[in-house]
């Protein structure tokens, strides 16, 4: 009962909130694309203009000439003007709608999505793992660029509507100015009514939210090749054809139970309003006119006419603060994502990194993830120095990703710290501290992008040809590229490309691990690099590696120990703590935990050649 208080007064909007949201938004806009916006308000200027001028001056300006007996050569020029205004008009309006409003939008689309892009990748990785922040996340992507067209669409026309009201107002008063209060009392109903509307099309959204979330999941499973082989060797594709009918029926069923109430209030409030305002300012006029006849023809036809399209503008403009307060319930999701000041964000001091004299240190970390109270690291302390040779080792669950992770600085430690020579890494700038490191994750992604692209992960100069196929050769994946269509150039994946390549799972991998030889880092770091290699081709890459790596710190994780007796150093963890440490002799010579899963996973190996 409390939350629903809480959502309640959290629901009810301030105009002065709202339209500082539309106007953040309209800011947003007018940045990815000025001619967009200005074009917007040029357009809507034109169309009230119009409106203006034939719904009230032209006809005002005709009977006076027919009252004046005006000669038709008086007339013509008035004429004239009157097809050249209009021409004008219809060409810039029909221009701006097929030319650029159409370019516009693209552009809009564009800026605003690398802008989101660019906030989404500047947050840390945490955030991913926050329901409310990815709910927010996932909002404002999907929100972003249709509430920008209407934000664009509803501030148009309200700001200029507001001039065009004060012309009909002043026209109207000159008249009679107790006919201004036909047309107020349609906009206060309509502004109520529109509120309640308001709501219940919101209302209809959160409860949509769930079940749209479900469909796009089962939209993305359905397409994308990482799924295709379960769903298509498992009952995985009933499953979720299932989930997705759910979600459309529940979708449906909302939309008929919010649907209707919106349906009836619309009605009551536009049948109300164009009932009260034409037959009232008609039969007001038309008293005036023949009864008490101190009316002239011509401000009959005005009156009539300004009192009709005040109404318009009022009613309109009630139903449009109504979409601006309407607009900000959707608006503060995406105002709150770009408002978001990183946990992790560059330091007022942005020292550079020095890689000529490497110290990496934990010192007493530990770590737990967002919403959860048990610690995955628990007082973790190792040292990284430049050229170093490190294996982390342990049983799944063990901490080993996290703990490079935090290396990395995707997250920061709980407590304790993490240094580089002996400076807490957050003094330094985060890009350039990032940049010290080559990484290849366990569940590292091949791209929709050339061999070469997926290798460098930026865009393929003539000069950086030999470095990417210096570092195929050395991954081992060389012999296989040169087989592909367009060697480096060749597409991965046929998501875009027809004749893109399609690569096994250990060449994929070999092409991740590319990226290490190709990056001009400080240490590499390798999550599970041979996991699916060949012992063969994981022997190669490990030579391959060490060799390529000799000035290079390295830090492996690795359940195949046999790559630990290359390693200057092993950190042994269990639980997530450190229970052991040494090299390979020291820690075979202890006898422990270490030495025993060493032996047997040696057994196997014997075993698995006999047999």
């Amino acid at each position: 009962m409390e939350a629903k208080e809480k959502q309640k007064k959290k629901d009810k909007v301030g105009l002065g909130k709202a339209f500082a949201s539309n106007f953040f938004l309209l800011g947003l806009a007018f940045q990815a694309s000025p001619s967009r916006v200005i074009g917007q308000f040029a357009g809507n200027i034109c169309s009230y203009a119009r409106n203006l001028f034939f719904g009230i001056f032209f006809w005002e300006i005709i009977i006076k000439f027919v009252e004046e007996k005006a000669s038709f050569a008086d007339v013509i020029p008035f004429l004239i003007f009157t097809v050249l205004f209009n021409f004008l008009v219809v060409f810039y309006t029909s221009y701006f709608r097929n030319v650029t409003e159409s370019v516009g939008n693209h552009r809009l689309y564009e800026k605003l999505h690398i802008c989101m892009f660019e906030k989404a990748a500047d947050v840390e990785l945490a955030c991913f793992e926050n329901p409310e922040f990815y709910n927010k996340y996932m909002k404002a992507v999907t929100q972003i660029k249709g509430r920008a067209h209407t934000v664009l669409w509803v501030m148009g026309r309200f700001l200029t509507s507001l001039a065009a009201l004060a012309v009909l107002v002043y026209k109207t008063v000159q008249i009679d100015p107790f006919a201004v209060l036909f047309a107020v009392f349609p906009m206060v109903s309509t502004y109520i009514i529109g509120k309640r509307i308001n709501k219940v099309n919101y209302e209809l959204y959160q409860e949509n939210i769930f079940a749209d979330r479900k469909k796009d999941y089962v939209k993305r499973s359905m397409y994308q090749q990482d799924y295709a082989k379960e769903l298509r060797l498992s009952n995985g594709f009933v499953l979720l054809i299932t989930e997705f009918k759910d979600a459309v029926r529940t979708v449906m069923q909302n939309t008929k139970k919010y649907g209707f109430r919106a349906g009836l209030l619309s009605c009551f409030s536009e049948g109300l309003s164009q009932v009260f305002v034409t037959a009232g300012s008609i039969f007001y006029a038309s008293i005036r006119l023949l009864y008490f006849k101190n009316l002239q023809i011509s401000d009959y036809i005005v009156l009539v006419n300004a009192i009709m399209q005040i109404a318009d503008c009022l009613v309109k403009d009630a139903y449009l603060l109504g979409r601006i307060q309407d607009n900000h319930l959707y608006i503060q999701n995406i105002r709150e994502f770009f408002n978001y000041k990183p946990a992790i964000s560059e330091s007022q001091s942005g020292k550079a990194v020095d890689r000529e004299n490497l110290l990496l240190e934990m010192e007493h970390v530990s770590f737990s993830y967002f919403g959860q109270d048990q610690e995955v690291l628990k007082d973790i302390n190792l040292s990284i120095s430049k050229n170093e040779k490190i294996v982390l080792v342990g049983e799944n669950g063990a901490g080993k990703t996290t703990l490079v992770k935090l290396l990395m600085r995707l997250y920061d430690p709980t407590e304790g710290r993490l240094t580089l020579n002996q400076t807490d890494v957050r003094d330094y700038a985060v890009g350039e501290y990032r940049g010290l490191f080559g990484t290849v994750f366990q569940d590292y992604r091949i791209f929709g992008l050339t061999v070469a692209e997926n290798v460098l992960m930026r865009r393929m100069e003539e000069k950086d040809r030999e470095m990417v196929i210096d570092a195929l050769k050395n991954s081992g994946v060389y012999d296989k590229v040169m087989t592909l269509p367009n060697g480096i150039e060749t597409m991965l994946t046929r998501e875009f490309d027809p004749d893109g390549a399609v690569l096994s799972g250990g060449e994929c991998q070999k092409i991740a691990i590319a990226r290490v030889f190709a990056k001009d880092c400080g240490i590499a770091i390798l999550d599970e690099p041979s996991s699916a290699l060949d012992p063969i081709a994981e022997y190669k890459m490990h030579e391959s590696l060490l060799k390529v790596c000799e000035n290079k710190a390295v830090v492996f994780i690795s359940h195949r120990l046999s790559s630990a007796v290359l390693a200057d150093k092993i950190y042994m963890l269990e639980h997530g703590r450190i229970i052991e440490s040494g090299s390979h002799r020291e820690l075979m010579e202890k006898n422990g935990k270490y030495a025993e899963m060493f032996r047997f996973q040696a057994e196997n190996y014997v075993e698995g050649e006999v047999s």
